[in-house]
């Protein structure tokens, strides 16, 4: 019998979600083909299968959720355990009982509103099956440490609440002490449901309490459209407020002149396929790469106090979709050409657009490009991606009167912004 478990698909994922089944129960499964589509904090992603066998129970039902490490499904030919229904994440000895002290400490230190999960920002090599890597699951050691050091507003056992992210945020809207809140989800977690019935009860003894005579606490009136977050939404609008308000940013901002690009860029997609065409966003990602090999201190991090230079220059392209946003990231970006880097790009930003993107197209960015020239905006400012110490913003491609030689000449114009995190590097390296 071979567990099938919620695997980790971004670093700050915690649960997943099971979108849809592509097997039936009772049906054969080949390893390495698609088993189950699961939405994860950045994407809809197709989970493969790591067993063959035939698939004898699912655990856990399209549109349900369970924490990483839980077992979904089983695959084999024996009869299911009585006890197979309950979802239960493992409980594996620390690895490194060190470094979960540590991350403990850290994640005691994050206000509430925000996963220790969601706080950390490690990379390397994933664990579908939800092993024993330090960063997949909390050991008995980080437990313990954050025993000791949780706050007191925390449950009388001094253990982290259990609350999906959703749950929290109605909760804070609503004024809602977690701690006073029964659990209905696996292992006591506090679900959506949980926490609106209890704001709920509340709202019905305040009721009470204006019924009986006593004074009756003002509330606004008007009709709200109340929109439920995404997974990928609530972990977009968290990395980017703990990047605003914990990384110093500045701002530089610098005119381009484009004409050669332009001109490039014509007679390279006059010589080629339509299908092997470069953009100007393709012209920009190859420009910063090559830029950060002379300026190794820009491909940087800041992380616990320290400056975590990258060895790979990987180019993270931010992409608007219509429920958030997403950054895939161009491996290597100095050492491809144009023509690759454009297919490269074109291919990320296809998949992630039909949520088939894999956790590998989201990781290791060391530089961000965020590009809203195709909207015709001439500047704006971006907030850095985490782990990056750096965003650069660009604008779209004004034609403008230019003085070249003592003469008022035409000439095509580009407006770039870098953000920079002052923790980093200063303003002179941003400038040059």
């Amino acid at each position: 019998m071979a567990n099938v478990q919620m695997p980790r698909l971004s670093d700050s994922m915690e649960t997943g979600k099971i979108l849809r089944w592509l097997k039936k129960e009772g049906e054969e499964v080949i390893k390495g083909e698609p088993l189950v589509e699961i939405e994860s904090d950045k994407a809809n992603i197709e989970v493969e299968a790591y067993a063959a066998g035939k698939l004898s129970k699912i655990l856990v039902k399209e549109g349900d959720s369970a924490p990483i490490g839980a077992v979904i499904a089983e695959i084999g030919t024996e009869t299911a355990h009585p006890d197979s229904g309950k979802v239960e994440a493992p409980r594996p000895q620390a690895t490194n009982p060190e470094g979960h002290v540590r991350r403990a400490e850290r994640a005691a230190a994050v206000p509430s509103t925000v996963t220790p999960a969601a706080h950390e920002e490690g990379g390397g090599e994933q664990y579908p099956q939800g092993g024993t890597d330090d960063r997949t699951e909390v050991g008995a050691a980080a437990q313990a440490a954050l025993n000791l050091i949780r706050r007191p507003s925390g449950p009388a056992n001094g253990e982290r609440q259990k609350a999906s992210p959703v749950a929290r945020r109605i909760a804070e809207e609503h004024g809602v002490e977690l701690s006073s809140v029964r659990g209905s989800g696996p292992g006591g977690r506090i679900t959506k449901e949980d926490v609106e019935a209890a704001a709920a009860s509340r709202k019905q003894a305040g009721q009470r309490v204006a019924a009986s005579g006593a004074p009756a606490v003002a509330r606004p009136t008007g009709e709200v459209e109340l929109v439920e977050l995404s997974k990928m939404q609530t972990t977009v609008a968290t990395r980017l407020a703990q990047s605003k308000f914990s990384a110093p940013h500045f701002y530089l901002t610098s005119e381009i002149a484009m004409d050669d690009a332009v001109r490039l860029r014509q007679m390279f997609n006059e010589a080629v396929e339509k299908a092997e065409a470069i953009s100007v966003n393709d012209l920009v990602v190859k420009a910063v790469a090559l830029a950060l090999t002379k300026f190794p201190q820009v491909n940087a991090s800041w992380a616990d106090g320290r400056i975590e230079r990258k060895r790979d220059i990987n180019i993270g392209i931010a992409v608007g979709l219509a429920d958030g946003l997403i950054v895939p990231v161009v491996r290597n970006a100095d050492q491809k050409s144009l023509k690759e880097i454009a297919l490269e790009a074109r291919q990320l930003i296809d998949r992630a657009k039909a949520k088939k993107a894999g956790a590998q197209d989201y990781q290791g960015n060391t530089f961000t490009v965020s590009n809203l020239g195709m909207y015709d905006v001439e500047q704006f400012t971006a907030i850095i991606n985490p782990p990056d110490s750096a965003i650069l913003a660009v604008g779209s491609i004004k034609d403008k009167p230019v003085i070249k030689e003592g003469q008022v000449v035409p000439g095509k114009r580009m407006r770039v912004t870098l953000s920079v995190d002052h923790r980093v590097f200063y303003g002179v390296t941003a400038a040059q």
